[in-house]
C-alpha cells in the first residue's frame, strides 16, 4: 500500500477514535469509505503501541533511578548489568535503545594530566619489576600497587596517593597533602597496613618517583616485610591498574568541580572511594562487580 494511501487511512481511523462516542463507528466508516475491519485491527495496534510507550517510560525511569545513583558515569553495558541485578526484565540492547531515546550519556569529561618538573635523581637504587604486568592476582593482601596523582585547586596542586589491592582493584589506602612528598606515599601505605594483621611477603609495586626511592619509605617496606617492585623506567603500562583508576577518579569526580580548599577534594575523593568505588561502581574485569562484591563472593 502506497505511504500516502496508508496516511490517509490514519488520518481517518484517527477521526473515528476521536468521535466514536457520539457517532456509530460503523457508520462513520461508510461515510469515510473505510472498513470496519480495518477500524478495529488499526484500534488494536494502537492499544498495543500505547501498552508499550506507557512500559517503556516505567522501564526509562528504573534506569535513570540507575543512572542517577551511579553519578551518571555508567554507559548501557553497566547500567544493564545494574539492572538485572535488581531484578529488571531487559535486554541490553533494550537499555542501549532507551538510554540513548532519554538522552542518558554518561558524563565524562577529558582533561590532560599536568607535568612534573621533577628531575629524576641518578644514583639511586631501583627495586626489580616483580609484578612485570601480572595483574590477575588470586588472593587478597598479595600484590598492592600505588602511585601519586595531581588534583588542582584554585590555590595551587593538591596531591593524592593511594594503595590499590590488585586482587579486587579495591583502594585500600591514600592520603591527601599539599606537599609532593614522602610522608605522602608513606600515609597512604600506613592507611594500608593498618587494615591487615600481617603484611609479611606482599609486594608493593609503584613507578620510580622519588618518595617511593627515598630512605624513610624503604625502610617502612623493610620493617613491615613488605617486598618492593618498581616499573621499568619511563613505562606507565607497568601500572596501569593505578594509572586506570586516576583516570576514572578524574573523569567520574574531580573534573565535575571546581576545588576552593584540600577540605573540599578529601570529602570528594573520601566519598567517591569509600562510598561508591569500592562498594558500588562495577568493574568490567572483576565480571561487573564492585570491589567489595567481588571479595565477598571470592571468599563466601
Amino acid at each position: 500500500m502506497p505511504a500516502n494511501i496508508h496516511a490517509t487511512k490514519r488520518i481517518k481511523y484517527e477521526a473515528i477514535f476521536k468521535c466514536k462516542e457520539c457517532f456509530s463507528v460503523r457508520k462513520m466508516c461508510k461515510v469515510l469509505g473505510v472498513r470496519e475491519s480495518g477500524y478495529y485491527s488499526w484500534r488494536k495496534g494502537m492499544e498495543k503501541r500505547n501498552q508499550k510507550r506507557q512500559e517503556e517510560r516505567r522501564l526509562i525511569k528504573l534506569l535513570e533511578k540507575i543512572f542517577v545513583a551511579n553519578k551518571k558515569i555508567y554507559g548501557y553495558r553497566k547500567i544493564y548489568k545494574a539492572a538485572i541485578k535488581e531484578g529488571i526484565q531487559i535486554s541490553e540492547y533494550k537499555v542501549r535503545k532507551l538510554m540513548k531515546q532519554s538522552g542518558m550519556y554518561p558524563e565524562r569529561i577529558e582533561k590532560i594530566n599536568p607535568k612534573t618538573n621533577s628531575k629524576e635523581i641518578d644514583n639511586t637504587v631501583y627495586s626489580e619489576n616483580v609484578v612485570n604486568r601480572k595483574f590477575d592476582i588470586e588472593d587478597m593482601n598479595k600484590v598492592w600497587a600505588g602511585d601519586i596523582t595531581y588534583i588542582k585547586t584554585q590555590t595551587g596542586w593538591t596531591y593524592l596517593s593511594i594503595v590499590m589491592d590488585l586482587f579486587n582493584r579495591a583502594i585500600i589506602g591514600y592520603s591527601i597533602s599539599k606537599n609532593i612528598d614522602t610522608e605522602l606515599v608513606k600515609s597512604a601505605l600506613g592507611n594500608a597496613i593498618s587494615r591487615v594483621n600481617n603484611t609479611e611477603g606482599i609486594i608493593f609495586h609503584s613507578d620510580r618517583g622519588s618518595q617511593y626511592r627515598s630512605k624513610g619509605y624503604k625502610n617502612m617496606l623493610y620493617e613491615n616485610k613488605i617486598i618492593s617492585s618498581m616499573s621499568k623506567p619511563g613505562c606507565p603500562y607497568d601500572n596501569s591498574c593505578v594509572e586506570s583508576f586516576f583516570a576514572t577518579l578524574k573523569k567520574e569526580c574531580i573534573y565535575r568541580k571546581s576545588y576552593a580548599t584540600i577540605e573540599e577534594i578529601a570529602r570528594d575523593v573520601f566519598e567517591y572511594i569509600e562510598l561508591f568505588y569500592n562498594r558500588k561502581r562495577m568493574h568490567s574485569v572483576l565480571g561487573y562487580m564492585s570491589p567489595v562484591e567481588y571479595r565477598l563472593k571470592r571468599y563466601s
